[in-house]
């Protein structure tokens, strides 16, 4: 997959454009609110996802240009896009698949597909579980990706004594804290977002993907916070990540220079 070398917009809010110079790894994109930081984020997925109706309906023109040198332009006209691997994680409006229950929050949605949906071509964690039937030398890959992920989870939940555990009857995910199984369903919110995240890059499988998340801090305290983006690439090294941030922590434990900040990148059309 080719990464994005950059971004051009014009029609933002009906009268901005952009234009921003991506670096192949991490990109954190800061500005005060209603700046355009979750719109710039939601133009680049709505043309990776071939959504041109939602750019229509803004009258959002939007241009990419790849590490290969070519450019795809959107100006009112569906076009041929090229197969763009990406994910659009929002931790504060997590998308519904359909309305939730009386005692199900759309973080609790996402969670649950993210770990066991099956079939219509999404990814899951019970899905991926599955390719360990197909030989030994696939059930070993997946065994050691598993443990490091969840070494990795375990490492992350230290203070609070949880580690994760697979249900061997049920194959349900759950975790233990002294003693007691605490099942997905009472984690605290934010170790919820945090899970939908890490689980979302393990199922990319090392593969070359753009990654869009927006106001990831919601809900993480300030050690996951710090430890964020390394702990993303440490999952997926071929990982190309957009981040729009509120938090200076997300972008303090040697991230700096992957800054951008909106107002440099936004002019009148």
């Amino acid at each position: 997959m080719n990464t994005i070398n950059s971004i051009s917009i014009a029609g933002l809010f009906g009268k901005y454009r952009l234009h921003w110079n991506l670096h192949p790894d991490v990109n954190i994109l800061v500005g005060v609110n209603g700046s355009g930081k979750t719109t710039i984020l939601r133009c680049v997925d709505a043309l990776l996802s071939g959504n041109f109706t939602w750019l229509k309906q803004r009258s959002i023109e939007i241009s990419i240009s790849l590490a290969d040198g070519s450019t795809f332009t959107y100006n009112g006209k569906p076009i041929p896009m090229p197969e763009i691997r990406h994910e659009y994680v929002t931790t504060f409006d997590v998308p519904l698949r359909k309305m939730p229950s009386r005692d199900e929050t759309p973080l609790d949605k996402e969670l649950q597909r993210v770990l066991y949906a099956l079939g219509n071509n999404q990814k899951s964690f019970s899905g991926y579980r599955l390719k360990a039937t197909n030989s030994y030398a696939e059930a070993t890959t997946v065994n050691n990706r598993i443990k490091k992920l969840f070494a990795l989870i375990d490492e992350l939940c230290a203070e609070t004594d949880k580690t994760v555990e697979i249900d061997r009857d049920s194959s349900m995910l759950y975790f233990r804290q002294a003693g007691e199984r605490i099942p997905i369903s009472r984690l605290s919110s934010g170790e919820k977002q945090l899970m939908v995240i890490l689980f979302t890059v393990f199922l990319m499988e090392d593969q070359p993907y753009m990654m869009l998340t927006d106001e990831p801090e919601i809900s993480l305290h300030i050690g996951w916070q710090q430890r964020f983006i390394d702990v993303l690439k440490a999952l997926n090294p071929k990982l190309q990540l957009l981040v729009a941030t509120h938090s200076p922590s997300i972008f303090g434990e040697g991230w700096g220079d992957k800054l951008f900040f909106t107002e440099e990148l936004i002019s009148p059309l």
